[in-house]
């Protein structure tokens, strides 16, 4: 049993990666893609990050690391989840200190493709209080212009070729 609870956990963190998207980071390989940020603009002063798979024990070092290689705080942070279908204390704990820092840089955090599973534990943890309903996105079209509304700039809504990565009603 025990063997087996190493050999997940290994798994898991193998299976989850984390990586800062800028202009120069870009994965051409993403073209295919009809949410590739390759095809959107990111205003400047707006970093986008990318979780993808499980946000467990491994992943959130990832993401601590990840986090550090940018040396200036931006104005805005988007936090892509659209390959996060679960999240974990580990995971849930990881984004409260994100949320701390962002707060003591004067840095706007906004979540973008949460799925229903990492939604609900923010809900349960009050993380989805702290940030703000507003702050929160079922895709990256809706994520970026809320980060150009908060740059006061003009909003340039979703592609055409746009497909949802979380389906969500507004109440």
């Amino acid at each position: 049993m025990l063997l087996a609870v190493i050999l997940f956990m290994q798994r898991m963190a193998q299976l989850s990666n984390v990586g800062v998207i800028t202009k120069e980071l870009i994965d051409r390989d993403e073209e295919d893609d009809p949410n590739t940020i390759v095809t959107r603009k990111v205003p400047d002063g707006v970093e986008v990050f990318e979780i993808g798979g499980p946000f467990f024990f491994g992943a959130a070092s990832k993401f601590r690391e990840a986090m550090h290689i940018v040396e200036k705080a931006p104005k805005i942070r988007i936090i892509r989840m659209r390959s996060v279908l679960s999240i974990d204390a580990t995971g849930l704990n990881m984004m409260k200190e994100l949320l701390k820092d962002c707060r003591k840089t004067e840095t706007r955090l906004i979540l973008s493709g949460v799925h229903a599973q990492p939604l609900f534990a923010l809900q349960q943890y009050g993380l989805y209080d702290d940030l703000g309903e507003e702050n929160i996105f079922g895709n990256i079209d809706d994520a970026l212009d809320h980060a150009r509304e908060i740059l006061g700039l003009p909003k340039v809504g979703r592609q055409q070729n746009f497909v949802p990565t979380v389906q969500r009603e507004k109440s």
